[in-house]
């Protein structure tokens, strides 16, 4: 009784440090296990200390000690798992996730998350459709589920995602943005344009967004628009080379050389180590060198 006594006292010693000064509350903590070694509660917050400032090899140091003394403990298991992950060390990662038994839904998004990026998307998918089975409050998890039904070319998949999101989320500006993709991929580009158009008005701005939301207006016929927004992309975004590069082949696209030359021109200034832009430069150039020999 004594000891748990003092246990809760070293506890509460180190808390109220933690936010003024962490390397005292550490000092105490460590003071704490040189008396109780083997103490789980100490050893746990001795680790979120460690993982709260980032020192996520230090964090798994100690979350492994605790695992010497209770090898099934699914705190310490759980948080190595998410420390490998932050480190980018994903299949590590996965090793630790594929420990716990009891699913619940951080697990599966972080799980997940984690065989994405070891490239294993269909593992990824079947993993996230399970979170459902849950009550989920972010949006999160649909639109992670939505991009891996995309990049497996699961449209439709992706569509029905978003769309369960809308129903319970509202209109998106991502969810509108993702929808629009999918419907692009499905050569169903009116639809497409649509939810793009609804994207723009809930401000979905990026270079990306502009660029296919410009590429759907030229496939209407909106080619005017379509120079209007990568116009716009490029007041936004002047030092990416993605909205310059597909202006200028819609400007070559509709034998409009002189304004994609002029683009070239300003995007030879502002992203001046792109080799795609240098090319189609070099291209413009070259048509307009002939041009104006054939007129002479």
């Amino acid at each position: 009784m004594a000891d748990t006594k003092k246990v809760i006292n070293i506890l509460w010693q180190a808390k109220m440090q933690l936010n003024a000064n962490w390397l005292e509350s550490k000092r105490i903590l460590q003071t704490g296990l040189d008396e109780f070694p083997r103490n789980i509660e100490l050893l746990l917050f001795l680790a979120e200390v460690y993982f709260s400032k980032k020192l996520f090899r230090k964090a798994i140091g100690v979350y492994h000690e605790i695992l010497k003394i209770e090898p099934d403990n699914e705190n310490a298991i759980f948080q190595i798992a998410n420390s490998f992950m932050v480190i980018n060390e994903f299949k590590l990662a996965i090793n630790y996730y594929d420990r716990l038994y009891d699913n619940f839904p951080e697990l599966l998004y972080n799980k997940a998350y984690a065989y994405s990026k070891v490239g294993r998307n269909e593992k990824s998918i079947e993993i996230l459709e399970n979170i459902f089975n849950f009550k989920i409050s972010s949006l999160l998890p649909y639109i992670f589920l939505a991009e891996l039904y995309f990049l497996a070319g699961r449209h439709e998949d992706s569509i029905n995602t978003l769309e369960k999101a809308q129903q319970k989320f509202g209109k998106q500006g991502n969810i509108s943005y993702l929808k629009g993709l999918a419907y692009y991929n499905l050569k169903n580009v009116l639809k497409a344009y649509v939810e793009f158009e609804i994207a723009s008005k809930l401000k979905v701005n990026s270079a990306n967004f502009y660029k296919n939301y410009a590429l759907t207006c030229d496939k209407i016929g909106k080619t005017e628009k379509a120079i209007e927004l990568l116009m716009d992309g490029i007041k936004r975004n002047p030092f990416d080379p993605v909205v310059y590069i597909e202006l200028i082949q819609i400007y070559l696209e509709h034998d409009r050389y002189g304004e994609a030359f002029s683009v070239a021109e300003l995007a030879k200034k502002n992203v001046p180590f792109s080799v795609t832009l240098s090319m189609l430069h070099d291209k413009i150039v070259l048509y307009l060198d002939r041009k104006n020999k054939r007129t002479e």
